[in-house]
């Protein structure tokens, strides 16, 4: 099995190239997305060019066509790649599960130490010099496997059409719990 750790996600910081592969998820032409967004084909294809940003009063309409699209405005909008981008990784659904799976036992091996070495410390003067380090690494790798977690929330949506993005805007509820709901 391969160390995922030794791994470089390889992030698609480029918004365009973002932006392009969630609008070929969602199935419309250009000129139809243009036409719900309430902007022109031009806007949408300067966007897609990189020699415009998405229109800002276009953002929030763009957010609700799926997941991807949604990551793709907010890291337009926040620039934290490492957060919102895209992972080059092999996207096959089985491989990023495990990859999860081993990021999930790594943080949770260093979040397990946490409550021990901070239980007295208030502020980072507190911190000792061995414990800004491990405070760093465990940071980064809750922000690594947010954004994994991310990415597979792209694959399973764009792959299964489950909804997730009317479930993150509170309209309704997840299909996958309420058939959970049904059956128990």
């Amino acid at each position: 099995m391969i160390d995922v750790t030794l791994l470089d996600p390889n992030l698609v910081d480029n918004i365009q190239d973002m932006l392009q592969l969630s609008l070929m998820c969602c199935d419309r032409a250009p000129k139809a997305l243009a036409a719900d967004l309430g902007y022109s084909v031009t806007a949408i294809y300067g966007a897609l060019s990189g020699e415009r940003s998405i229109p800002a009063k276009a953002r929030r309409k763009l957010s609700q066509i799926n997941f991807m699209a949604a990551a793709t405005v907010a890291l337009e909008s926040t620039g934290f790649t490492r957060l919102f981008g895209y992972q080059k990784v092999d996207r096959h659904i089985q491989s990023m599960i495990i990859r999860l799976k081993k990021q999930d036992k790594e943080v949770i091996g260093l979040i397990d130490e946490l409550p021990i070495m901070l239980l007295d410390k208030n502020c980072k003067a507190d911190l000792t010099e061995n414990d800004l380090p491990v405070l760093e690494e465990v940071m980064e790798r809750l922000i690594d496997r947010t954004n994994a977690t991310f990415n597979l929330v792209m694959e399973l949506e764009s792959k299964y059409g489950l909804g997730v993005t009317e479930y993150l805007q509170g309209k309704e509820k997840s299909p996958a719990l309420v058939s959970r709901r049904l059956m128990s």
